[in-house]
């Protein structure tokens, strides 16, 4: 199974340029789930990606579930899943704090269950958890109330590798990236960001697996392409992650 992350920056920094990159990119991949993060509620931004994709590959078509965050934001953002295959269940979650949410599918697959989470946690203080502490304290309360096993979890978690968040993760699941290459990736900022500095490089997207269940095969960094006429469009200000896990 193939599972992608990718941050869309919402409809900001260019987004009709960027949207055949997107789609491009996602196309290429084939991935089987597609966890989206910053999806811009008002212009179904999600939707017309599998929208176009769909149209490339009919045969094969996208499902889309997206989970708006809650409070003043709820109409402008939120945090999407598409996925090829069979759904059996779907919930969400709002957070503690900054009306951030979260969400989890059960898909069937070669006859088990797999869950999937996908989520984007406050981005601010960097090098403050005080806030994403607490937020994946109850992602992860959430999931492992729900099943003790078989979980991915994607998503724009905003921590450091090394910062408490993430490694309360690492406590119950492991990096895909990681589990591959022996070292997390830079995902954030790519050259569309208004603050990218080539010494500014910041690892802020992740894939997660339960390793008693699932076993990673093949982990990259996508969306690291610029249009071939411009080095500053990219597909998103974040990189995306695939992994091909067993």
């Amino acid at each position: 199974m193939k599972i992608i992350t990718l941050n869309l920056r919402h409809n900001n920094d260019r987004w009709e340029e960027r949207f055949p990159l997107v789609v491009d990119c996602l196309h290429t991949h084939q991935a089987d789930v597609i966890g989206l993060q910053e999806v811009h509620i008002p212009i179904r931004q999600a939707h017309i990606i599998a929208e176009a994709l769909n149209q490339r590959t009919p045969q094969q078509p996208y499902s889309v579930l997206v989970e708006p965050k809650w409070g003043d934001t709820e109409s402008h953002e939120g945090v999407g899943l598409l996925t090829r295959l069979p759904v059996l269940e779907h919930a969400r979650l709002d957070l503690p704090l900054a009306e951030r949410v979260a969400q989890r599918i059960t898909l069937e697959v070669d006859g088990r269950r797999i869950h999937i989470a996908n989520t984007h946690l406050h981005h601010r203080p960097i090098h403050d958890e005080s806030i994403r502490q607490p937020q994946i304290d109850a992602v992860l309360g959430w999931m492992f109330d729900y099943s003790e096993s078989g979980w991915l979890l994607t998503g724009d978690f905003n921590a450091l590798p090394d910062s408490s968040t993430i490694q309360t993760v690492m406590k119950r699941l492991h990096s895909a990236y990681q589990t591959i290459h022996g070292d997390h990736p830079h995902t954030f900022p790519t050259p569309l960001s208004s603050e990218f500095k080539p010494e500014l490089a910041l690892t802020l997207d992740y894939i997660f697996y339960d390793a008693e269940r699932f076993r990673p095969t093949h982990a990259e960094i996508i969306a690291n392409q610029p249009h071939p006429d411009d080095s500053t469009l990219y597909p998103s200000d974040h990189f995306g992650l695939l992994v091909d896990i067993n």
